[in-house]
């Protein structure tokens, strides 16, 4: 039930709020940190707040979604599948792929993830004062799973590619792995390599994964742990670990494809596709993926991130749902995606026809046939779908796939950058370039903010010291 879910910005689980000395940001109320964790009920609130801070619109609440897009989209007009007119200028760097060290978007962004971070490390610092061992193991796995998608995407926005059969020591980011009460102390750091964030982020999943019950109500469980794994691997190459990932959350969740695609989307309570999914109502959060993608009157701003024919004309049969889930804006004619249309439906984060598509990725590229072939995995895909089904298929075949089931849900940079693909973009005077998988452009600057008060962490190629 909605009235059940979560209560966005506990404030007395806030005495956290801060990752850096320059980056806290205030809360409403404050409770001292000692009385907080000395009770059980504390440190549950702790966690409950965890998800609270994962569901503001600057993290999983539906930006994070967003900046895959931006970044990912050709700044090329005549020729790109998605357009971005909206009117935030920190936004448009992203699209223009210009992105300077004071974004502030960016800069609340990355404060959020290490908010994130250190109230999970609050929770598992503290997690004797949980006396049942099943729910401590519990909210153990729950706090090692937020982490770990939070660290993941730091370094997926803030760092190089991790690259299959590097060594990977490109400097990724700040790993903090105690909790910090006290903010009026030095806490610089140096970046850790990308190797080692990727460490700790399968260490953590692995981790949620022993301790995490298979149903765990809207928050976490076992297969929301072991999906965010097989993201993990496939975007590091690792395609036999992302394979049996996959395959074990296909099998054994419980999750089913939605009946109709439609299905899939605009719910305020999980259904069967949920691997894991941000829960929004009317009384604690917005979800910005409607505020940048929908049309006023479905709670948007009128569609600042639009889709254009190049996009359409990828779908090849007629009678592919997928190719008419959209409507026009009658305000402005843009066409936009029907995935987003409840602004107080929940944020959909991992779904199951992501685990087919990881599962046929992952087969192909190793040649095996683990759970199925990468054929018959992608044809579940186009049959739910009532597009044609394929009688061969290629790699090209399953990562057009991909860009068909997943547009607009946050994937673009990711798929573009493991794959090593190129965009085409514009320079400040507006003169073409060709930006490779791994150009600066494509890595979001360490914010102003925390290169002031970290005196020992390197600022990413191209933004200055």
């Amino acid at each position: 039930m909605k009235s059940n879910k979560l209560i966005i910005l506990i404030a007395f689980t806030l005495f956290f709020a801060s990752c850096e000395n320059d980056l806290e940001i205030e809360p409403k109320q404050r409770e001292d940190a000692t009385l907080t964790l000395s009770t059980e009920a504390g440190v549950t609130n702790v966690l409950t707040g965890t998800y609270a801070l994962a569901a503001n619109g600057n993290a999983y609440g539906g930006r994070v979604l967003l900046y895959g897009d931006l970044l990912g989209v050709t700044g090329v007009t005549a020729t790109t599948d998605f357009r971005w007119r909206g009117t935030f200028g920190e936004l448009s760097q992203m699209y223009n792929k210009l992105m300077l060290a004071n974004n502030v978007i960016i800069q609340g962004t990355y404060a959020r993830y290490y908010q994130i971070i250190n109230a999970s490390n609050t929770v598992i610092e503290n997690i004797d004062k949980v006396k049942d061992p099943d729910r401590r193991a519990t909210m153990i796995g729950e706090a090692n799973f937020l982490r770990s998608l939070a660290y993941f995407d730091l370094v997926r926005f803030f760092a190089k590619p991790y690259e299959s059969g590097k060594a990977n020591t490109q400097l990724g980011v700040v790993i903090r792995p105690k909790a910090i009460y006290d903010f009026n102390v030095d806490l610089s750091k140096e970046r850790s390599t990308v190797d080692e964030v990727y460490k700790v982020i399968i260490d953590g999943l692995n981790l949620a994964y022993t301790n995490l019950p298979e149903e765990n109500d809207f928050y976490a469980d076992k297969y929301s742990a072991k999906a965010l794994l097989a993201r993990v691997y496939l975007q590091q190459g690792n395609y036999p670990a992302a394979r049996d990932a996959a395959h074990d959350v296909i099998e054994n969740s419980g999750h089913g494809l939605s009946v109709k695609y439609a299905d899939a989307f605009n719910h305020d309570t999980d259904k069967t596709e949920d691997i894991f999914a941000i829960q929004i109502t009317k009384q604690t959060g917005v979800n910005d993926v409607v505020t940048f993608y929908a049309s006023e009157d479905k709670g948007g701003r009128g569609g600042d991130f639009s889709i254009r024919d190049p996009y359409l004309d990828k779908f090849t049969d007629p009678n592919d749902d997928r190719a008419h889930f959209n409507y026009e804006n009658p305000a402005n004619g843009r066409i936009l995606t029907s995935k987003y249309t409840d602004q107080f439906a929940d944020v959909g984060i991992i779904r199951l026809a992501e685990m087919y598509l990881i599962r046929a990725e992952a087969n192909f590229q190793a040649g095996t046939a683990i759970g199925n072939t990468p054929l018959d995995d992608i044809n579940i895909i186009r049959t739910r779908a009532n597009a044609e089904n394929l009688t061969t298929v290629t790699l090209d075949d399953i990562l057009l796939e991909r860009q068909l089931e997943l547009a607009m849900e946050g994937f673009l940079i990711h798929d573009i950058k493991r794959t090593k693909q190129s965009i085409a973009s514009q320079n400040s005077k507006g003169e073409p370039r060709l930006l490779t998988y791994n150009a600066n452009e494509l890595v979001f600057p360490i914010p102003i903010a925390e290169m002031d008060a970290n005196k020992l962490i390197t600022q990413n190629p191209g933004y200055g010291q």
